[in-house]
């Protein structure tokens, strides 16, 4: 039965960590909050690395649930975790070229015959998600690495892989999530056949992405009243603009929280971190934020 929806541009929150056993909880409730806003186009996003586990159980009850009552889910599925290669020398998750440099990462994808047949296995196991989100209304979307590290020349070869994974007449975008300087030898060009998602640390709205993905990962925002442990941070307050020139751009926003992600001073591995569930006053500040014009 459809529902009074609102007519907004698709947005909603980040749940990169939604597979991650021990936030099932906080991510049931963060789901429930966008559902309960109303609106008509919820996004959400989902690391499928492994370095937070991996539920395609779990996800297809995500997609029904931001599918439910005539809303059309934007799904955006991220395959590899480049903030990760490049602390590969440290304690990190163990997800799929999380342990290894991005210099090595870059050479094997492009080189390494059992390498590239993984990559692809971990391209192939969404196929049955994407079907799901297409028979649903929705549209999904595939980026081969979270802030990526890679060559113009390596990130062409992942999209081919993820092409040649994928069955006939999939329907998915494919996307680059460039991180220009954030590693030697990153590059940025986005293909003429992928959309740009960019992360965006400013209150400010001079950036010009269009069809593409905007979020403030990698720059949390503040309750009112509140002061988070994690640096940078904004006030919410100073997101809403963000998130309407992201709708004028044609574009999906997702709002990211460090703290919903288990993340502060100090990073834990992600089944140590502590995953709290928004209080009642968070959940109403969220809804009423997803709702903004």
């Amino acid at each position: 039965m459809a529902e009074q929806l609102i007519d907004l541009p698709p947005r909603g929150l980040a749940l990169l960590h939604a597979c991650q056993p021990q936030a099932r909880e906080q991510i049931e409730a963060l789901s429930d909050i966008v559902v309960a806003s109303r609106i008509r186009r919820p996004a959400l996003n989902i690391l499928c690395s492994g370095d937070f586990g991996w539920d395609p159980q779990f996800v297809a009850g995500l997609v029904r649930k931001y599918s439910q009552g005539g809303r059309i889910a934007h799904v955006l599925f991220y395959l590899t975790n480049g903030p990760a290669s490049r602390h590969w020398k440290e304690q990190n998750p163990d997800g799929f070229g999380s342990r290894i440099a991005p210099e090595t990462f870059r050479r094997k994808i492009l080189d390494d015959a059992p390498f590239r047949r993984s990559f692809q296995d971990l391209a192939a196991r969404l196929a049955p998600l994407l079907v799901q989100i297409g028979r649903a209304g929705g549209q999904a979307g595939v980026v081969p690495q979270l802030e990526d590290n890679q060559s113009n020349r390596s990130f062409a070869a992942m999209v081919e892989l993820v092409k040649k994974s994928l069955p006939p007449g999939t329907a998915a975008r494919l996307g680059r999530n460039p991180c220009v300087g954030c590693w030697p030898g990153n590059e940025g060009r986005v293909p003429d056949d992928c959309f740009l998602e960019e992360h965006h640390h400013a209150a400010s709205t001079d950036f010009t992405v269009e069809g593409g993905v905007v979020s403030n990962d990698g720059c949390t925002y503040a309750y009112p009243g509140e002061k988070p442990d994690f640096l940078p941070w904004l006030p919410l307050a100073d997101l809403i603009g963000v998130q309407r020139h992201t709708g004028d751009m044609g574009s999906i926003f997702l709002l990211w929280n460090a703290g919903y992600q288990g993340l502060g001073h100090v990073s834990e591995p992600p089944d140590r971190r502590r995953y709290v569930v928004p209080t009642q006053t968070e959940r109403k500040i969220l809804i009423d934020f997803l709702r903004q014009n």
